[in-house]
């Protein structure tokens, strides 16, 4: 946001929820970390070059004449602060008091929360980032989600509702087939090296319905990671809010809660980015003309969610599925010397 918001207003300004992602800044006092900056280069004074910092609901600047002429947009629009995607899916889904937790499946996943506390992580899991509407949102963020069904399917040259079906055809553990779907590096676990793995084959298991269900399976697996470190710093959420393009997929949504054990449900506007850009821009032009509204406020105005398609935790589902993520893990764990 931070070069749009130039080019609109000429005003070199970022919101503490996309400075965060700089790994400069003090999310506790909300500060650029002088300590990282001299340690990055004793030499120069870094904070000079770094954008000033804005609250999450302050007014970037107006859209200059120049951008005026070049967009087609009248001059003096009032420009918000605006943030990140998962910052603004998080607005979108409603993830803004402490305990509502978001999931995303897209090419990369992602799983973040809502907390009126700063939340660091021990183990490096979950990124300690600051909202875009005041608080924190802790996340984790994998490289590969549905990147691993994507190419499996086309692999076996299948449609998406073929791929479904075929896969589950497959008992839950996929038979002790385990993929670990690590196709560009993986992040989460920390593993620049790795590379895509089956495990687990054998004459009798090697099928393509095996190989698309752990394919499936493997994604959410590596969330559940990111949810168990949330659950061990104390974090309790009670469902998961579903995005991302694998929400659409009843298989997913129960698959989600099976092996989260926790209820999943979509919003009614699922391009929650969109949708979350769209009311922080609204809290920041209310606040800017006095109201003192709340983003809470605004969200419960404009975000529901879709009851109807909401997937509920089967308790003999959750046993199986958690026995195959403990294989899951022992797995991860073996391939750390090769990909670390």
């Amino acid at each position: 946001m931070i070069l749009v918001n130039y080019f609109l207003t000429g005003a070199y300004t970022m919101e503490y929820g996309d400075a965060s992602g700089t790994a400069l800044l003090d999310i506790r006092s909300r500060k650029w970390s002088k300590r990282i900056l001299e340690a990055i280069d004793p030499d120069r004074n870094l904070l000079e070059a770094l954008p000033g910092l804005i609250e999450a609901d302050a007014c970037a600047g107006r859209v200059t004449k120049q951008a005026a002429l070049l967009l087609g947009i009248p001059e003096g629009v009032f420009v918000s602060s605006g943030g990140g995607d998962n910052m603004m899916g998080a607005i979108g889904t409603g993830t803004v008091q402490d305990g509502t937790l978001t999931m995303s499946l897209g090419t990369s996943g992602t799983i973040y929360g809502a907390s009126d506390k700063p939340m660091v992580d021990p183990h490096g899991l979950l990124a300690a980032f600051c909202s875009s509407t005041g608080s924190w949102l802790p996340l984790l963020c994998t490289m590969n989600c549905t990147v691993a069904s994507e190419v499996t399917r086309n692999l076996f040259s299948k449609g998406v509702k073929d791929f479904d079906a075929i896969a589950m055809t497959a008992p839950i553990g996929s038979n002790g087939v385990v993929m670990l779907p690590y196709f560009n590096g993986e992040r989460t676990p920390n593993y620049p090296r790795g590379k895509g793995c089956l495990m687990g084959l054998g004459l009798d298991t090697m099928t393509e319905a095996n190989i698309s269900r752990a394919a499936m399976e493997s994604s959410i697996f590596g969330l559940k990671l990111g949810l168990k470190s949330f659950q061990d710093l104390g974090y309790a959420p009670k469902e998961i809010r579903l995005i991302g393009g694998g929400s659409k997929s009843l298989v997913w949504r129960q698959m989600v809660a099976d092996i989260c054990g926790l209820p999943v449900i979509i919003p009614k506007i699922t391009e929650a980015a969109a949708l979350g850009g769209a009311l922080q821009a609204l809290w920041s032009f209310r606040r800017s003309q006095g109201e003192q509204v709340e983003i809470r406020e605004i969200v419960a105005e404009h975000v529901s969610l879709e009851t109807s398609s909401a997937c509920f935790p089967v308790a003999e589902q959750v046993a199986a599925y958690q026995a195959a993520y403990e294989l899951y893990t022992s797995y991860v764990r073996v391939v750390e010397p090769l990909f670390s």
